[in-house]
């Protein structure tokens, strides 16, 4: 598998893909099959925008080996597996995101702990379904 870096590099179009919304870009093939593909949910189930997150723009992000990695400033490296959908129904749940409701599954406590220790507030970080 080819590997990313978090290095804003363009394709020959000029296309960056964010794995996850209001992250860093990447430019691969990869990258564009996970665009979009993560968010950050707050306490009162609303998924976030990235005006709400701007310290997301200090991660570090790559495609590695079938996992997303994230590293940001004071943080001890987050390895995420991309193409695992957990089929327990207990860890989906609806969430608010631009006035409508979407079914997200949740990525777990370490991710939520992580998240929510770097950006100082309680986050849950969730996968969209596969369409």
């Amino acid at each position: 598998m080819t590997s990313c870096t978090s290095a804003e590099r363009r394709t020959e179009s000029g296309a960056l893909f964010h794995p996850l919304k209001g992250g860093p870009g990447l430019a691969n093939g990869k990258a564009a099959a996970c665009h979009d593909l993560w968010v950050l949910g707050d306490a009162s189930g609303r998924v976030l925008s990235a005006d709400e997150l701007p310290r997301l723009a200090d991660l570090e992000i790559d495609l590695r080996f079938g996992d997303l990695v994230l590293r940001a400033p004071g943080m001890m490296r987050l390895d995420i597996a991309v193409d695992v959908i957990e089929d327990d129904e207990d860890l989906c749940a609806l969430w608010q995101e631009e006035g409508r409701s979407v079914r997200l599954v949740d990525e777990g406590e370490l991710a939520a702990a992580w998240f929510s220790r770097w950006l100082g507030q309680p986050l849950r970080l969730l996968k969209r379904l596969p369409a």
